[in-house]
């Protein structure tokens, strides 16, 4: 391992003079804590297609894909022609303007919602979601399940890489996963475990008349990926209606990009409310809510407040609509489930042969590589996993030029339209050559 950081070093002159240089005057040297590791994250200078470059010009296969919201891959033509027309014409108005309803009717035809607001962030979209759902049920408790995150605020940043003594793992303590979160914070959040109906059910029944919403992510994707068993979701909806508790489907990773309408479509569930941003406005700020009317006309003055400058600004509304209706097509989903079937067919096979203790999850085209015997149920169980091998996997792939996924071993790598068969088998000769140097102990 030392070889391998060693290497890295060898490689990433410039990006250690940069990061020293900023530093020194901004925490970390970075503008997202997720962006930092160890010895020092490298500085990017561009990306298009499949590919980024650093700044010593290392190029790299980029399998991450900024936490999944490129699943239209870098600087895609098509959508950098239509912005630069946008720019033209303007980047803000505060305004309407008529393409925000063409946009709002593509994801109504994806989704099972019948109204749409928008925002520019994910955490944004979590925040008002919580907030809609408090004031159409006039309740304030809100449940979340325990390792998903949902943003960084107050409410759901909750729960997320706890301290070891957490609880009864059918009652998880709901613990602050920052400081500087008020204690009177917290005694409105609730933590669930996933893929445990029973437990659900009784904190409900434990809550009467309290609870004001459940969010959720369908498919959790910060502990790899967590697939939910079977009737799992449909059964969560069925209790949420029974208690009256309006069901929030947190899509923001899974919109989409695990189908075109994301876990909805995936499952045949139909929440109350959705969540979505990252893929859905193709690196451009883009998120939003959405719902059923007589939830979401609750938004409105004297009723449920949603504001902000930057929302539905035109420059974002417009790579919106490009990437779903012009990018994002059926042909665009076949080759990206395609290459996303031989990638994960390819980890199986590695990871067979060199006989290292990993396993493969996925939800669609997206997978997660997961150091652990055992399949990962909930987050208990992804906290069992291997993180320090997990590092000694991500760094050497760094060093063979391929990004496999997100920086934390609670990420998962995305396919984009612009990756080819070329980029999968480059991935694939990689992993095949990192998997038996962790095998052999390097």
């Amino acid at each position: 391992m030392v070889d391998e950081i060693e290497f890295y070093r060898n490689r990433t002159r410039r990006s250690e003079h940069l990061y020293k240089e900023a530093s020194d005057i901004t925490p970390l040297g970075v503008g997202s804590n997720f962006r930092y590791f160890e010895p020092y994250p490298f500085f990017v200078q561009r990306g298009r297609g499949s590919k980024i470059w650093d700044a010593d010009g290392n190029e790299y296969i980029d399998f991450a894909m900024c936490f999944g919201a490129l699943n239209i891959g870098h600087s895609h033509p098509l959508l950098v022609k239509e912005l630069r027309e946008e720019l033209e014409s303007g980047t803000m108005y505060t305004l309407p303007h008529e393409e925000t309803a063409k946009l709002s009717k593509e994801i109504i035809r994806r989704f099972p919602v019948e109204m749409v607001r928008y925002c520019n962030s994910g955490a944004e979209a979590t925040m008002h979601a919580i907030r809609l759902a408090r004031g159409y049920s006039g309740k304030d408790k809100i449940v979340k399940i325990e390792g998903c995150y949902h943003g960084c605020h107050d409410a759901l940043l909750v729960s997320i890489k706890p301290p070891k003594d957490s609880g009864d793992p059918r009652f998880p303590y709901p613990i602050p996963s920052s400081t500087g979160i008020p204690k009177e914070t917290l005694s409105n959040t609730i933590v669930a475990p996933f893929n445990d109906l029973a437990a659900m059910e009784a904190i409900f029944k434990k809550h009467p008349n309290e609870i004001g919403g459940l969010i959720m992510e369908p498919v959790p994707m910060n502990m790899g990926i967590v697939l939910p068993e079977e009737g799992y979701l449909q059964s969560i909806r069925d209790l949420t209606i029974e208690y009256n508790i309006p069901l929030i489907f947190d899509e923001i990773k899974t919109g989409v990009k695990i189908a075109p309408g994301g876990a909805c479509e995936y499952y045949g569930i139909e929440p109350d409310i959705i969540t979505f941003g990252k893929s859905v406005g193709g690196g451009i700020p883009l998120a939003g809510f959405a719902g059923k009317e007589e939830i979401m006309e609750h938004v409105r003055p004297g009723g449920v407040a949603h504001m902000g400058t930057y929302n539905a600004n035109p420059l974002a509304i417009r790579a919106g609509y490009v990437t779903l209706t012009k990018i994002l097509t059926e042909k665009a989903y076949d080759h990206m489930s395609r290459l996303g079937e031989k990638l994960i067919n390819g980890y199986n096979e590695i990871i067979a042969d060199s006989g290292i203790i990993a396993r493969i999850q996925s939800a669609g085209p997206m997978g997660a590589i997961l150091f652990t015997d055992d399949e990962v149920k909930d987050y208990r169980g992804f906290l069992r996993c291997d993180k320090d091998l997990w590092f000694k996997y991500w760094i050497a792939m760094l060093n063979r030029e391929v990004i496999p996924l997100p920086l934390g071993h609670d990420e998962q790598w995305t396919i984009s339209v612009q990756h080819d068969e070329e980029d999968v088998q480059r991935h694939l000769e990689a992993f095949k050559e990192v998997a038996w140097t962790l095998k052999l102990g390097a």
